[in-house]
């Protein structure tokens, strides 16, 4: 008899959320070689460090993605009241992107261009209907 997912319990569900993670940092952009970001960034676009702070306040456990116009990281189980550290490196002129995926819910992301190197953001709002908004 093949058992389905919703037979494996909590930690079937935990394997298809790191694999929807996975899917999901590889379509925010991992993809792009080094070397085209080496060619946009030796155009005389300096990248520059920039330390991404992102708060957890909804009211759920979800995947937090941080990237730029190179690549990012994700981190998984991040769960209400968690704060989560990235650093990414964007071209002047191009965005840092955020996005939130709660655990069998929705998504929702935010682009920001910005010359800080500091970048504090939040989510919210409900699984369903998660939102990301900058805070500073």
């Amino acid at each position: 008899m093949a058992m389905g997912i919703s037979s494996r319990g909590r930690h079937g569900r935990r394997a298809v959320t790191l694999l929807a993670a996975v899917g999901i940092a590889a379509g925010l952009g991992f993809g792009l070689s080094p070397a085209a970001g080496a060619a946009a960034v030796g155009n005389g676009r300096v990248a520059a460090k920039v330390t991404v702070q992102v708060t957890q306040k909804g009211n759920y456990t979800a995947a937090i993605c941080v990237t730029d116009n190179l690549g990012g990281t994700c981190q998984t189980d991040v769960r209400k009241g968690q704060t989560k550290t990235f650093t990414v490196e964007p071209a002047k002129g191009t965005p840092v992107n955020v996005r939130v995926v709660p655990n069998g819910g929705g998504s929702a992301e935010k682009s920001v261009v910005s010359d800080k190197t500091k970048l504090k953001f939040e989510t919210a709002g409900s699984k369903a209907k998660p939102t990301v908004k900058q805070v500073s």
